[in-house]
């Protein structure tokens, strides 16, 4: 092809060449027409969609072999409903395409710079720094042909912390705050963030990204020949480490509900214990906290202390410096866990002695010595 490009054409046709592995079967075996394990591929678009193909493709690893399982199809079809989703919730909370004095101030907001980014609050500041270092991760990849790293790091950033993190947290923002300025802010950042994921989706999944670009107002052209993200945006990283603490305390709280089965309409009272500088940061996003983890917002209280029933309380360590305690009362009637734990310890306790007897059998210690 060289040879030929050179021959008729006087340039070389292309600098580059990249290798990737076999798509197989989902046990790893070569597709043939013996085998019968042929995947055919309009087919599978008129099940699982052109961009959940493509993206399945992308997210194999440079250089190996790819297994295509209904399981990857449709794993990606889910995150391709996921996006849509994430479009649908903004479009639904975005000032209205004829309100231009709202929009204008929307897109009047940039965050590329650091006093841009210092302004934010800290699920905003958290998101932002997130995605500038998502745009610097997957130019870097896309620069050296790592594919599959760059399909892997949208997908995390945005479903494990765009959708199930930002998204539920600007909520408070946007229907409890009474704040306009508030809810403005969280109305940018969202708008900010899904049109990069867009734009780095778009090598990827160029249908339904283009769709739901074009769905946005003010856009004056197409996805496809929009600028890629600008790379060395301003990061706060100390937003991140502050940002966990919260994820951290919430997660806490959710699994102590969980394994007391607290109903999941129920709202509980907690008690935040923290350093100083620790609860200056953490009181102020008492919303989001509220709303991630189900706790009566009114009921929410930060001290530097432990409270006085905290020996009828469950104890949360979140991290270093930060704890919680959830009152047993809230969440269980004491009584019945107490009938509940004894049982438990009764069941244990006859297994224990089974387990005991068994040993200090004089056949068992006899095969024991033979063996």
């Amino acid at each position: 092809m060289v040879m030929m490009g050179i021959e008729f054409t006087g340039t070389v046709p292309f600098s580059y060449v990249y290798l990737h592995g076999l798509i197989r079967d989902s046990e790893g075996r070569k597709m043939s027409k013996t085998l019968g394990n042929v995947i055919d591929p309009v087919d599978t678009i008129k099940e699982y969609g052109t961009d959940a193909l493509r993206f399945t493709l992308s997210m194999g690893t440079a250089g190996q072999d790819l297994n295509l399982s209904t399981e990857r199809l449709t794993s990606n079809k889910a995150f391709t409903n996921k996006l849509w989703n994430a479009g649908r919730f903004l479009l639904q909370n975005l000032p209205d395409r004829s309100d231009v004095t709202a929009w204008d101030a929307l897109l009047a907001n940039k965050f590329d710079t650091e006093a841009s980014l210092q302004k934010l609050p800290l699920p905003e500041c958290w998101v932002v720094t997130g995605l500038h270092e998502l745009i610097d991760k997957v130019s870097t990849s896309y620069d050296k042909f790592f594919f599959g790293d760059a399909a892997r790091e949208i997908y995390d950033f945005f479903w494990g912390d765009f959708a199930d993190w930002y998204i539920e947290a600007s909520k408070t923002r946007l229907y409890h705050s009474g704040d306009d300025s508030a809810s403005s802010m969280a109305q940018s950042v969202l708008l900010y963030v899904f049109e990069n994921i867009l734009k780095l989706l778009h090598p990827f999944m160029p249908f339904v990204t283009e769709e739901l670009w074009q769905a946005l107002p003010y856009r004056k052209q197409a996805i496809i020949v929009t600028p890629w993200p600008a790379t060395d945006l301003p990061k706060n990283f100390l937003s991140i480490k502050r940002f966990q603490n919260l994820q951290s305390l919430t997660r806490g709280i959710r699994n102590v509900r969980a394994e007391y089965s607290v109903e999941p309409a129920k709202r509980i009272s907690a008690s935040v214990v923290a350093s100083t500088d620790v609860l200056e940061y953490i009181s102020k996003e008492k919303q989001v906290l509220a709303l991630l983890s189900k706790l009566d917002v009114q009921s929410v209280h930060f001290t530097e202390s432990p409270p006085g029933d905290a020996n009828q309380s469950v104890h949360i360590v979140a991290d270093e410096g930060l704890e919680a305690y959830l009152p047993l009362a809230d969440m269980v009637d004491v009584s019945e866990e107490i009938q509940r734990l004894s049982k438990r310890l009764s069941k244990m306790q006859s297994e224990y002695d089974s387990l005991l007897g068994r040993l200090n059998s004089p056949s068992v210690r006899r095969d024991f010595f033979v063996l």
